[in-house]
């Protein structure tokens, strides 16, 4: 038999990271306030489904904690009427796991257990036949049990003719509703249900249960791949059981590499090294480390892997602590100095284009191409390497929405050449082939005139370098300076969202720190509407034009 099947709880006292709902559901129990209809809900793997058995389990046995009931079931009229009478007043516990109650449910032979798979028995149909058979009595127990998994698959049609079921249940049908979409179900039916959020179990737990697992099955394994194991089934039990039963079968000794192998996942040190490399904006070691993902391991689970990871990093600027966010402590220290030199905003970007890239996977020929193209469109032309060898040099990174801490610095994430792998600490080395910025040996001290001065050759320059841009700045106006930010006016919305992508900001900063002499960085705001426009803008074909007027003029287009 599976482990998963083997070692599945058998009752309460034995769920992983579901605590407080066993109590709960023990303290019902116990109390005799049973409810006729349950809801739970949450991810795979979580125990949804066993907890259903466990309860059906505890409802019917016989022999509930220590105490024995003796037979429960008497065909006569007079036993029936009793039976019923008492329901309310009995009390429950743990089941035992001996009677026969018990043992028939486990081995699923019971009759008065009823499993529904609502992904196969989704129509109307079986919800009918469901409506009928229910008025009849359990036949061998106190309660018919129906677990219906996966309901939000069931039809409107289906779930409109379950709904009276539940709202008017025979007493002697209990209803528990298993669903990791809890979303798609009607309001109608979750408003009569006692609902239970069933959470993922943590690192430690799930560690725990691994190592038991292990040591009763006579496993070698070392007990860093425990902890891989509990790291790579993300809060799900019944994956770490198969990942663990998946491995023995080779009787070798169990390695932290086994692991990250057969579950396809990425190990700490390679996410982190993708991390550091797109935050030191190297092109070239970015794409051929994709190159290596998609030639040993599965881009999809590494992309999925890689956003939960930023997710990580972003709470951690955010300010969230490693035990809420169940991270190692020498791993948060990396992450922190790492999510610190990136900054919030360069993050969110990358968030953005990772989760776009994850979900277009499967419309290209090869997984890797649109990772490939968001490590492109973040890094930029700027991040290739010369035919020299020699970087081209960057100004500082994004604009001023997109501040950097000044604990951790990107120049503080380095590449191991020889390892592949980088490394943070708080003194730089120098690297082989040095990044110079060209602000670094620039003093921060510009007003406002000085660069009204230069702003001609300024213009000039830009548009040597991209007319493009060179257009949009025409339609600008230099503001203000708040410390070593030029504040620039914007009239018009798209023009302030292109000229805030980062590689043109960038190359504007650049150009116009060469030009003063000074460190300058480039900060957009857009005009107020009762702000005249200047009057290069207002000679141009530019024009902003309103939702009203914009839909006037579709009409006219095609009503023609």
């Amino acid at each position: 038999m599976v482990f998963y099947r083997k070692y599945r709880p058998q009752k309460f006292a034995d769920l992983v990271g579901q605590e407080a709902i066993a109590k709960t559901l023990l303290s019902q129990l116990e109390s005799g306030k049973i409810g006729h209809g349950y809801l739970f809900y949450g991810s795979k793997g979580t125990g949804k489904t066993s907890t259903a058995r466990i309860f059906a389990k505890a409802v019917n046995c016989q022999r509930p904690g220590t105490r024995d009931q003796g037979p429960v079931v008497s065909k006569s009229k007079s036993s029936n009427q009793a039976l019923s009478s008492n329901k309310l007043k009995a009390k429950y516990g743990e089941p035992c796991g001996k009677c026969d109650s018990c043992l028939a449910i486990a081995d699923g032979s019971h009759l008065d257990l009823i499993e529904i798979d609502a992904a196969s028995n989704r129509g109307i149909d079986k919800i009918r036949d469901l409506r009928e058979k229910i008025k009849l009595s359990p036949v061998s127990s106190r309660f018919k049990v129906y677990i219906i998994d996966e309901v939000h698959m069931l039809t409107t049609e289906a779930f409109n003719a379950l709904l009276k079921t539940l709202e008017e249940p025979p007493a002697h049908a209990i209803f528990i509703l298993c669903t990791t979409e809890v979303s798609r179900l009607p309001q109608t039916i979750v408003s009569r249900l006692q609902r239970f959020n069933f959470q993922r179990a943590n690192d430690a737990a799930i560690a725990k249960v691994i190592g038991k697992i292990a040591k009763a099955e006579g496993v070698d394994i070392e007990n860093e791949a425990i902890s891989a194991i509990a790291k790579v089934s993300e809060g799900s039990f019944r994956d770490a059981v198969s990942v663990l039963d998946q491995l023995s079968a080779s009787g070798a000794k169990i390695t932290t590499a086994d692991v990250f192998a057969i579950s396809k996942t990425s190990g700490f040190d390679r996410l982190f090294s993708f991390a550091a490399i797109l935050a030191d904006r190297d092109l070239k070691a970015a794409v051929m480390l994709i190159d290596e993902v998609s030639a040993g391991g599965d881009v999809s689970s590494f992309t999925g892997d890689f956003v939960n990871f930023l997710k990580k990093l972003l709470f951690i600027n955010i300010g969230i602590s490693a035990e809420a966010l169940d991270i190692e402590a020498d791993q948060f220290l990396k992450m922190k100095s790492l999510a610190a030199g990136l900054g919030f905003g360069n993050l969110n970007s990358l968030m953005k284009l990772f989760v776009v890239a994850e979900g277009e996977i499967k419309l290209y020929p090869s997984g890797e191409i649109p990772l490939i193209l968001a490590v492109c469109k973040y890094i930029g032309e700027q991040g290739i390497v010369s035919n020299s060898g020699v970087e081209d040099a960057r100004g500082p990174v994004g604009s001023s929405s997109h501040p950097t801490s000044s604990s951790g610095t990107l120049s503080n994430v380095k590449l191991s050449r020889a390892s592949g792998l980088r490394a943070l600490d708080g003194t730089p080395s120098a690297p082989a082939t040095p990044r110079t910025k060209l602000s670094d040996s620039k003093e921060s001290n510009v007003s406002l005139e000085e660069i009204e001065k230069h702003w001609s050759e300024f213009l000039l320059s830009v548009k040597d370098k991209n007319a493009h841009v060179f257009a949009l700045l025409r339609s600008t106006r230099p503001d203000r300076v708040e410390g070593d930010n030029l504040v620039l006016t914007v009239f018009f919305r798209f023009h302030k969202e292109k000229l805030e992508e980062i590689k043109i900001s960038d190359m504007l900063a650049d150009t116009l720190s060469d030009l003063l002499g000074k460190q300058v960085r480039m900060k957009f705001t857009l005009a107020e509407r009762q702000v005249k426009l200047p009057k290069v803008v207002a000679a141009s074909d530019v024009t902003d034009i309103s939702g009203d007027d914009l839909t006037q003029i579709a009409a006219e287009i095609f009503s023609k």
